[in-house]
């Protein structure tokens, strides 16, 4: 795309016009989430009703259970720490089911579904039940499906987006120029302006998820969380995306947080720090610099044509994994 966004927000930061810069970043200490036993869910089928009113009548038909709290929870993350700074990135890579989705739906402050969250989450001094009381624009979560109404365009979509977020007449005197402006932005900057007038039902996966980004770039807030976000991209979609990113958080002070899928090494490089996860546990956190080198240092090598993000992701796997020499049976 011809669009430069770095020079479109910066000139609009030169004229004191929105989006204004928030400076707000995140840090989060010894999450530990919990959820349902895997062993309490059940495929439910029409002798379900018949089966759990026998196999409840010895225990007088679950009534004594209503009075008791539930104690046996499974524990999803293990005690998982670290600090994203305002105009910082971080990328939080890690295996199907190794508890990333759970960790980014916490910092998002998305916490219904969960039994129990221990540890501290601070946006910028605030608590996640303040954020959701009186902050809620605040913090932006981005999650793996795309939630829009068929039924309008994407013109209409993005449009409706800015508009609940512009700024009152006191700070913005004409906010039908400044509504117009940050639309075209938006259009251009996710290669939308082909199917802008195009009803969303009737758009393709992969415009569909560009125009979810576009929607959170509308909402300005301070902590964005990106879940799966370049799921339906192209690997060239997919570099633009986190470019853009990379150029937001930057001229607008954000504090970043995304787990993508099939990270280049690109992509990889525009993080400034990563967090590792395996199992709900804390592998690594740091600089993207000095991932490699840490678990080089633990005797764990990395392949030359292997992508970091690859290699971060499959240290655990032991028959995928190279050891330095002399490391045999003792990694």
């Amino acid at each position: 795309s011809a669009f430069d966004l770095a020079a479109w927000l910066t000139g609009r930061r030169q004229q004191d016009q929105p989006p204004f810069p928030n400076r707000v970043g995140l840090a989060f200490s010894d999450i530990s989430v919990f959820g349902d036993p895997i062993g309490d869910h059940h495929i439910a089928t029409l002798a379900s009703p018949i089966r759990q009113l026998i196999e409840s009548a010895p225990r007088g038909f679950g009534i004594p259970e209503l009075f008791q709290k539930q104690t046996s929870y499974r524990q999803l993350t293990h005690a998982l720490s670290g600090l994203v700074r305002d105009g910082e990135m971080l990328l939080v890579l890690g295996r199907p089911g190794s508890g990333c989705s759970t960790l980014l739906r916490v910092l998002g402050n998305r916490r219904g579904g969960f039994q129990r969250i221990d540890g501290t989450v601070s946006y910028g001094g605030l608590q996640p039940d303040e954020v959701s009381k009186a902050y809620r624009g605040l913090v932006a979560y981005n999650s793996e499906e795309d939630y829009h109404y068929a039924s309008l365009t994407v013109r209409q979509t993005l449009r409706f987006a800015i508009q609940c977020k512009i700024p009152s007449t006191r700070v913005l005197q004409n906010r039908d120029d400044y509504t117009s402006e940050f639309l075209d932005a938006l259009l251009e900057m996710y290669g939308l302006i082909n199917c802008a007038d195009t009803p969303v039902s009737a758009i393709s996966g992969g415009e569909s998820k560009r125009l979810s980004l576009a929607e959170q770039t509308a909402a300005g807030a301070a902590v964005d969380v990106w879940q799966a976000s370049t799921t339906g991209l192209d690997s060239s979609s997919a570099l633009d995306y986190a470019r853009s990113l990379r150029v937001t958080t930057d001229v607008l002070h954000k504090a970043t947080v995304a787990a993508l899928n099939q990270t280049s090494e690109d992509i990889y490089q525009l993080f400034d720090k990563v967090l590792v996860v395996d199992e709900g546990r804390q592998l690594y956190f740091g600089s993207t610099t000095d991932a490699v080198s840490y678990f080089e240092a633990l005797g764990i090598s990395k392949s030359p044509r292997q992508t970091t993000a690859d290699f971060l992701t499959r240290v655990t796997q032991l028959r995928e994994r190279r050891l330095v020499d002399g490391f045999a049976g003792k990694v």
